[in-house]
């Protein structure tokens, strides 16, 4: 069984699906390829998708079981992260894995302290979408170098094919696989079976996250 651990799968929050029976809809897909844990991960800070933290919250206590019992899978919630400098508003997973993007193609000066700041406020850090970012791939001093300090990276399953992703799948440094699933009326549909394909990748994900059956 596998986890998808960050997409815009709750209904009516940020630049994801609009409706529950989208977030249904899509569950079931996830259920047909034996994904049976997902980790709703909407946007915070995000300088191009206005949220509101209370909203988020409110909106998954009020849709978490109605959709569990339609779908059959279990649900958390946690944020994706815009980090900023001393920006630490955001909604933890299990109140201990912070997960993080940055801008995709300016470095940002302030990553491995924000990073760092996180870390000693107790958090472990989850970099989504690794293969997105320009400045990072073209300074693999820098990728290593955040290796050292722990931090997790995540690919997306449409990113796997990258020279990006095929490198830090080459030297053994992704962590997770997810989906950023937006909706298919928002994105192009995204293969789940990748999920399987890597499962030598994917099956390692609970452990990390302290997820039992």
């Amino acid at each position: 069984m596998f986890i998808d651990i960050h997409n815009h799968l709750l209904p009516g929050i940020d630049d994801g699906v609009d409706s529950v029976e989208e977030t249904i809809k899509e569950l079931k897909k996830y259920k047909e390829n034996n994904i049976l844990y997902t980790i709703f991960t909407p946007h915070i800070n995000n300088p191009s998708v206005e949220t509101d933290i209370e909203k988020i919250k409110k909106t998954y206590n009020n849709l978490k079981d109605i959709i569990e019992k339609e779908v059959g899978i279990k649900t958390f919630l946690a944020s994706e992260l815009y980090l900023t400098p001393n920006y630490k508003e955001f909604i933890p997973f299990n109140d201990t894995f912070c997960l993080i993007e940055f801008p995709t193609q300016t470095f940002p000066f302030y990553a491995l302290d924000s990073i760092f700041n996180l870390q000693l406020d107790g958090y472990e850090i989850i970099l989504v979408h690794v293969e997105r970012y320009k400045w990072l791939y073209e300074n693999k001093d820098l990728a290593h170098r955040m290796k050292e300090m722990n931090v997790y990276f995540q690919v997306n399953l449409e990113g796997l094919n990258s020279d990006e992703a095929r490198y830090y799948l080459k030297n053994n440094m992704v962590e997770f696989l997810a989906t950023d699933n937006h909706g298919s009326s928002n994105r192009s549909e995204v293969d789940l079976s990748l999920f399987d394909k890597y499962s030598n990748i994917a099956k390692k994900a609970l452990g990390i996250l302290g997820i039992k059956d």
